[in-house]
């Protein structure tokens, strides 16, 4: 039985991360498996599943983030996190909004053109609609059996992911030159 307490909903036995006002619903509590992450909680998602299992390191993760933040800006026009400006720096209008936005899009379609639609659906339901591995094997592999086409998934996601790093790396050295 839920209780209203302090402007919270709390189940008895529960901590007061799990009844917060801005978490995850009961709906999505069921639905997904959550990790503790300081003080919020945080989806366990397919990136760190893999690099629990060793499948992939630091470099991936990274761009695994990089990627979901740049396709995130690009087609929502949304900021995930607040982004630190220097003091010396000026401050931004619609336009260099837009612009940034745009550099974005342009990063994630080059991306696309580099790695292929293939790679670029994959990134998408991975990073971007936060899909489980068995969600992806389903509308991937509907034909194979549910383990076999998960595997398939994992490992396509984990070498996709070391792709993606690899892209960035590059981009980061012709950026010097």
């Amino acid at each position: 039985m839920m209780t209203l307490r302090d402007d919270r909903c709390e189940a008895p036995g529960t901590s007061p991360v799990e009844t917060s006002p801005v978490g995850p619903t009961p709906e999505r509590r069921r639905r997904d498996v959550f990790r503790q992450a300081g003080d919020a909680l945080r989806v366990l998602g397919t990136v760190q599943v893999l690099r629990d299992a060793g499948d992939i390191g630091d470099d991936e993760v990274t761009a695994a983030d990089r990627w979901n933040r740049e396709y995130v800006f690009a087609t929502l026009g949304v900021v995930d996190r607040p982004i630190q400006v220097r003091d010396d720096s000026v401050r931004g209008d619609v336009h260099t909004w837009m612009l940034s936005r745009g550099k974005c899009a342009a990063r994630v379609s080059e991306i696309r053109e580099t790695l292929g639609l293939g790679a670029h659906v994959r990134l998408e339901m991975m990073l971007g609609r936060e899909m489980s591995f068995s969600a992806m094997a389903r509308h991937l592999y509907p034909d194979l059996s549910e383990a076999r086409a998960r595997m398939k998934v994992s490992a396509q996601c984990a070498f996709l992911l070391e792709q993606l790093a690899y892209f960035y790396r590059n981009a980061q050295k012709k950026r010097k030159t």
